[in-house]
């Protein structure tokens, strides 16, 4: 690390304990307290943040606002042989690298209102955009709870994205390499903790990393070596992830394989669904600061995210000219967002009290290749949902086809069950309530479905029309 980080580091903890007071006025200059921060006015450009889910998600008492984050950011460069254990050293590249990029917020209106904890999303730009993953499954669960949250446009490609699609919205977000991605992180939550306008003038008491997919490769490497120094998060939900990890900076590689080191002092908790385990088996772990809950009959991307991201799709134009994506088969629907909150909720628990999320049993699988599936070839074992142990379709980790490339291989499928065969399992209405009902319960006391959620899942079952 250089010389600078551990300074702003240290300026940002001991605000975020509430010994050093006031507000910082953006506009000035970089200072040890951390980068700057500046809002985007509501109308700029095209009036509507890229990415943003006001007016398409129902966040009930929330703001959505956007700020632009400039500073200087270090570049890392690998530091001795990394391994597969992931206690991977590191040193600075670079220094003085100039950078704007923007943060998207969604806070509670009422500051009394938010809970104390921040959900910062390393937000993903696998289809060259930003898209907020995680915001789009869970922002029911943030709103009830009352969390914080976060995005960060980490990248240059989702930086050089926004200038391309509201040129007069983002004219100065400007990142010249991945390899300033790390760094820009770290400076993203010393800009939460530091920074109270973020929060309407609430400070956190807890700050946790998020991502998925390539970003959720990204945020192995920042727990693995920059984290360990940086001390920049209380802890980290690492989403759909593969078994290796994203290269420290531009020209090299990680390893193939690459577990959470075991002596961080945060706790990490990995969330998968049943298309990552083909590539993550050989990296599952459960220890003392790490958890992994494989969520059997999941996609890596689903139905709930889909329609979604969808809808800013339509209105951003970001990706195929704002057509909604289609597949070969319905889209999995299996409400993996279930098991996120859960897992947002007992890694903010953990945090807060040190108290561990229950261990759950892996995805049955062989040789961690082939998943082991039932009479209705659905997976064995693994986290499961009430929609799985009370099915009404096969849920498949993959699809087809499909008018966005590379999509479809990630949304999986549902294939409903005949009619015949639902009548089978479920003789009447009230059977299938039954016995989705026991399933409900069995996942809320197993810690996999938090009450809000049992509650509407059983509302769910007792308005379908089954059989």
């Amino acid at each position: 690390m250089s010389q600078s980080t551990p300074v702003r580091i240290a300026v940002a903890a001991v605000a975020a304990v509430g010994l050093i007071g006031g507000v910082h006025t953006a506009g000035a200059a970089q200072t040890e307290e951390g980068p700057t921060v500046t809002p985007i006015a509501a109308a700029a450009g095209k009036g509507h943040p890229v990415a943003g889910v006001a007016g398409l998600a129902d966040l009930p008492g929330y703001t959505e606002l956007e700020y632009l984050m400039s500073g200087e950011a270090d570049t890392y460069q690998q530091d001795g042989s990394w391994t597969e254990n992931g206690k991977w050293a590191t040193r600075v590249a670079s220094q003085g690298n100039s950078y704007t990029t923007r943060l998207l917020v969604e806070r509670p209106t009422d500051p009394a209102k938010f809970n104390g904890t921040v959900i910062v999303e390393w937000l993903n730009v696998s289809f060259g955009v930003d898209i907020p993953v995680d915001l789009s499954q869970s922002y029911e669960h943030f709103t009830r709870a009352g969390y914080a949250y976060v995005g960060v446009t980490a990248q240059k490609r989702g930086a050089d994205k926004l200038r391309a699609l509201d040129p007069a919205r983002y004219p100065g977000v400007d990142i010249s390499d991945d390899a300033l991605s790390y760094d820009i992180l770290t400076q993203a939550a010393q800009a939460v903790r530091t920074r109270p306008e973020l929060l309407g003038g609430a400070t956190p008491s807890v700050v946790l990393a998020s991502g998925h997919s390539q970003s959720a490769g990204r945020l192995t490497t920042y727990a693995n070596a920059i984290q360990p120094t940086a001390n920049a998060f209380d802890g980290f939900l690492v989403h759909g992830r593969g078994g290796g990890a994203a290269p420290i900076s531009t020209g090299v590689s990680a390893p193939a394989r690459a577990k959470i080191r075991t002596d961080l002092r945060v706790p990490v908790f990995v969330l998968q669904s049943e298309t990552d385990i083909v590539t993550s088996a050989a990296v599952r772990q459960n220890t003392e600061r790490v958890r992994t809950w494989e969520v059997a009959g999941t996609a890596h991307a689903d139905k709930h995210g889909l329609d979604l991201y969808d809808a800013i799709n339509a209105r951003d134009h970001a990706i195929n000219d704002g057509a909604p994506t289609t597949c070969d088969k319905p889209v999995n629907n299996m409400p993996s967002r279930y098991a996120q909150n859960a897992a947002y909720h007992h890694l903010d628990q953990w945090v807060r009290r040190g108290v561990a999320p229950p261990v759950a049993p892996m995805i049955e699988s062989l040789f961690g290749v082939f998943v082991v599936r039932d009479g209705d070839q659905n997976a064995r074992g693994g986290v499961r949902l009430p929609d799985l142990d009370a099915p009404v379709a096969t849920y498949a980790p993959r699809n087809s086809g499909g008018n966005v490339l590379g999509a479809c291989l990630l949304l999986g499928s549902t294939t409903p069950f005949s009619p015949a065969r639902l009548t089978a399992r479920y003789p009447d209405h009230d059977a299938y309530v039954r016995a989705f009902t026991t399933a409900a319960d069995r996942a809320r006391d197993a810690g996999y479905l938090l009450p809000q959620d049992h509650a509407e899942a059983l509302a769910r079952a007792r308005a379908a029309d089954i059989p």
